[in-house]
This record gives C-alpha cells, sequence and structure tokens, in this order.
C-alpha cells in the first residue's frame, strides 16, 4: 500500500508511548499507520533518519486580529507559525455586542486564510455574555472562555457595556459554564487591578485602543514590574481557582500566563491540597529575565526576575505547570515602538519560537525531558482546550500535525527566519537549538527546511467538544 505521506526512519515521541523508532503515515489528512521503520512507503516521503517525530505543537493562547484584523493575521501568522512547528492556535478575543451576531463575521475573516487549524476562545463582558454561553457552545463549537480580572471597573468605559465585571458576574460566569453537558475551560487572567491600579497612580499603559499615556523617556521596563507585581497576579489566581472549586469547576479553571515563581508556587500548593486547576506559562517568562528587556517586550504580566524564572521551569518540570502559551500579537514594529515604555504598544510576536526555545532552554539544557517538552507543548493544551485525540498526539485515527525536529541544528533568531509581518522578534540575535525541519499540516508538507509550502485555507475551526 501506497500513502499519501510517509515520514520514516524518525524518533517519534509521545508522552502516551514514549520515544521509539517507527514510521508514520498519512492518508486523508489523519494519521493512517505508525509501524516499524522502513516498511512504509508513500507519494509523498520525508527522510527523518537522525530526527525526532513530534505532534505538531498547539499555541493555546494567541490574539490574532487585535491589531491589524483578523483576516490579515491568519494568513501571516499562521503562515510564519509554520516554521516553528505550531499546526494548531487557540484565537483569545472580545468583543461587546452579541456573539451570536459576531462570530459569523470572524468565522468568514479566518476560513479561507489559516495555513492550519485554528479555534477560538471568547472573552466575555458581561451578564448577556454568560447568558449566551449555550448558544456560543451549540452553534458554533466555541467550549473555551476566558475571564479578565484586568477589567474589572474598567469594561464599562472600555467596552461600553453595562458590567462592572465585579465577582458576581464570575460566580455567574463560572456556574453557568459548570452547568453545561460538554466539557468546557475557563481562562482566567490573574490580576488584582485594585492592587496594580493603585501602583500604576493613574499612569496609563497604551494598547491597541487608546493613545493616552504619562510616558518618560527615563522610565525602563522595571517600571513595569513594580506597578504589576507578582503579588498581585498570584493572590488574584489563588481566589479565582477558589471560587472555581466551590462550584466544582476546578478541574477546567486554567490561570493563563502565570509569570511570577510565587503563583507557581501557590498553585502547587492548591495541587496539594485537592484543586485540580491547569496552569500556562509562557516562553518569554522562561528565557528573558527583567534586565534584559526593553520596549520590545513590553506585555502584561511583564517579564520577571532570574529567580521567577528558575521556578517557572522547576514547575513545569514537576507537572504543576501543564502547558505552554505565547500570547502572540501581531504588531508592526513601525506601530510597536513610543517614546518610552508607557506608550509602547503592548505584545509582541513569539508563536514561531515556542517549541524552539522549548527544545533548546529546556530539553538540550537538562530541564526537562522530550517526552515532557512534548506534553507540555502540544498534548496537555489538546486536553485543556477539548481537542484530544483529534489533536496532540501521534496515534493512528489523530490528525496528521506533525513537526519533524532536529535537536542539533542551531539557527540565529530574525525576522526573516521567521517569515515574520512583524519585522521584529524580542529574541533577535538570539542562538537557539533545536529546530523543525520540516512540519506537516492535516497530511500535507506545509514547511520543509525553510521554505512554506503549505496552503492558505488548508486550516479550519475545530469545532468542539470533538
Amino acid at each position: 500500500m501506497t500513502h499519501d505521506l510517509v515520514i520514516s526512519h524518525g524518533t517519534v515521541v509521545t508522552p502516551e508511548h514514549g520515544t521509539f523508532a517507527a514510521d508514520v503515515a498519512a492518508d486523508g489528512g489523519t494519521i493512517s499507520a505508525v509501524a516499524a521503520p522502513g516498511t512504509l512507503s508513500g507519494e509523498t516521503e520525508i527522510d527523518a533518519t537522525g530526527k525526532h517525530v513530534l505532534p505538531g505543537a498547539i499555541d493555546p493562547h494567541t490574539h490574532h486580529g487585535i491589531y491589524r484584523g483578523l483576516a490579515a493575521d491568519a494568513e501571516s501568522e499562521s503562515k510564519s507559525d509554520l516554521v516553528g512547528g505550531v499546526t494548531t492556535i487557540g484565537n483569545y478575543f472580545r468583543r461587546a455586542g452579541a456573539y451570536e451576531e459576531i462570530m459569523p463575521g470572524y468565522f468568514d475573516e479566518a476560513e479561507p486564510n489559516y495555513y492550519h487549524d485554528y479555534f477560538f476562545s471568547l472573552g466575555l463582558l458581561s451578564m448577556e455574555h454568560v447568558e449566551e454561553i449555550p448558544t456560543i457552545i451549540d452553534e458554533f463549537g466555541i467550549t473555551t472562555f476566558k475571564w479578565y480580572m484586568n477589567y474589572k471597573d474598567a469594561a464599562r468605559e472600555k467596552f461600553g457595556v453595562d458590567c462592572d465585571m465585579h465577582d458576581d458576574f464570575g460566580d455567574a460566569f463560572v456556574r453557568k459554564l459548570a452547568e453545561q453537558d460538554v466539557p468546557t475551560t475557563l481562562g482566567y487572567h490573574s490580576e488584582n487591578v485594585e492592587i496594580t491600579n493603585a501602583l500604576a497612580g493613574g499612569n496609563v499603559y497604551v494598547t491597541s485602543e487608546s493613545d493616552d499615556t504619562d510616558a518618560s523617556e527615563d522610565e525602563g521596563y522595571e517600571v513595569m514590574v513594580e506597578e504589576f507585581p507578582g503579588y498581585a497576579e498570584t493572590q488574584s489566581m489563588v481566589a479565582g481557582a477558589a471560587l472555581a472549586k466551590v462550584h466544582g469547576y476546578d478541574d477546567r479553571f486554567y490561570a493563563v500566563h502565570i509569570s511570577a515563581g510565587q503563583t507557581a508556587n501557590e498553585l502547587a500548593a492548591l495541587h496539594d491540597a485537592g484543586y485540580r486547576a491547569w496552569g500556562e506559562t509562557c516562553i518569554h517568562y522562561l528565557t528573558l529575565t527583567t534586565e534584559e528587556c526593553d520596549e520590545r517586550m513590553k506585555v502584561n504580566p511583564p517579564v520577571r526576575s532570574e529567580e521567577d524564572q528558575e521556578t517557572l521551569w522547576e514547575r513545569l518540570a514537576d507537572g504543576t505547570i501543564s502547558t505552554i502559551g505565547t500570547d502572540h500579537c501581531a504588531n508592526l514594529a513601525e506601530n510597536k515602538f513610543g517614546e518610552g515604555i508607557r506608550d509602547s504598544l503592548l505584545g509582541f510576536p513569539s508563536t514561531p519560537v515556542m517549541l524552539p526555545l522549548i527544545l533548546s532552554e529546556g530539553v538540550n539544557e537538562g530541564r526537562i525531558s522530550l517526552e515532557r517538552a512534548v506534553e507540555v507543548t502540544s498534548t496537555n493544551a489538546a486536553k485543556a482546550f477539548n481537542l484530544y485525540p483529534k489533536k496532540g498526539t501521534v496515534r493512528v485515527g489523530s490528525d496528521a500535525d506533525l513537526a519533524v525536529v532536529d535537536l542539533d541544528e542551531t539557527k540565529t533568531v530574525t525576522p526573516e527566519l521567521l517569515h515574520s509581518v512583524s519585522g521584529y522578534s524580542p529574541y533577535e540575535g538570539r542562538d537557539v537549538t533545536g529546530w523543525p525541519t520540516q512540519t506537516v499540516v492535516k497530511g500535507e508538507l506545509a514547511y520543509d527546511d525553510g521554505e512554506i509550502v503549505g496552503t492558505k485555507g488548508n486550516g479550519t475551526h475545530i469545532d468542539r467538544p470533538v
């Protein structure tokens, strides 16, 4: 039998089955065979001798469409993702108004433009949004949501909604999710804004929706850390997890972008106490520190200390932190940088370096095993966001989303390497060891040794539950 595509003589890595030599075949977009090395043949063949075959990476935390519109980001960012072995992304976004009316337009923008599959996670901003949850699930196959604690007391002015996003809103949000008959997930932005607003003293950090600023060219990145301290994140995470637990929903509570070591340690303490909450950190918190950051790395929560970084690695290794995201935003270099830290835009592009940096700084530096790297960059995200086993594994019947990686290949990060539309990278000039040589999307070769060969529109929304 000749298959559509075969990756031969590689070393397959999955958390479920460990590491083993095998050929992997794909037909009709799914994995059709996993067999002894050298036993399968295909119309398209990839020789993976000396390389590892991983399930395609999943970035569950991106913000496509926030700066340039969804159609533009869908095309450019999914194309760039292929360089880093990413074959699925989750797009968080929030809008005022009824999602029942909004979502058809977003699907129209997304479907013709993605090079790989994607899913939406919706930020809810009002009691009306909470009441829409069953409709969102039934009509659009969206089962993952977000509670933005940083919009408490700001939602009325920022979005024009009739809600302050206090805990009565959050309580209704969690209870409504817990009532659903299908698995759902609540992404939670941990931030005590009563603390951070007081520390900011009325200063404003510019976002895509505001150009107000009290800027000073003398201020450096440390002002972000001072005004968004780790303990404000920690306290909020614990409070949110507690609310989820009293409603029996703690196994679907997902703390996004954990930046502080203290937060990770408190999550470990919650696990010891019987909580089942998920924790995500981002690649920048694992690979950057405050001292090396400038306007390029402006993000909320900010990048913290080396001590925080090492604690996050330890908690990633021991299972406390389950997933890696990026908080990816595709802002352009000409718009990103202002007069100083306050009036530079929040967010930066980083999805295509997620897997390479985990391989380079995690696996090759001995911080985590290769199996654990696959777990935190693919398998666990698939489970947390209700995609598994369609995504996140190398198994017959699963989608043939695969990354062939060379753990010994070193490349210097440049925008050109990443096929970046942003024109900059917070990792520019950094030598990274461990890169995909080929990326396969639904059984089709999409990236081949530096060249994008995939097809725009080959990606589609993943309706859930799968």
